[in-house]
C-alpha cells in the first residue's frame, strides 16, 4: 500500500482526475482487506479474549450486519457495545 501512496501524489499534484481515479481504485482493495482483518481482530478476537478474562457471559458485541438492508440496521448491528452507549 506504502508505494501505491506514495505513487499517488503526483497526481494529486498535477490534478489528473483519470490518474487519481485509478489510484483510489488501487487503494480500495487493500483498504476494504485492512478494514475487515481489524473488525475480526478487534471485534471478534480481542473482545472475546477480554471478555474471557473477566469471565463476561453476554459477549454479543455485533449482530448480523452483513446482512443489512438499510443503513439504520447496519449502524444498529455492526458495534453493539457503542451502540448501547449512544442510547444512554
Amino acid at each position: 500500500m506504502i508505494p501505491i501512496i506514495q505513487s499517488s501524489m503526483k497526481p494529486l499534484e498535477d490534478m489528473d482526475l483519470p490518474m487519481m481515479m485509478e489510484r483510489l481504485l488501487r487503494l480500495a482493495v487493500p483498504n476494504h482487506l485492512l478494514w475487515l482483518i481489524f473488525f475480526y481482530w478487534f471485534f471478534h478476537s480481542s473482545l472475546n479474549f477480554i471478555a474471557e478474562l473477566l469471565q463476561f457471559g453476554d459477549r454479543e458485541f455485533y449482530r448480523d450486519w452483513w446482512n443489512s438492508e438499510t443503513i439504520t440496521y447496519f449502524w444498529q448491528n455492526w458495534n453493539i457495545p457503542v451502540h448501547k452507549w449512544c442510547l444512554r
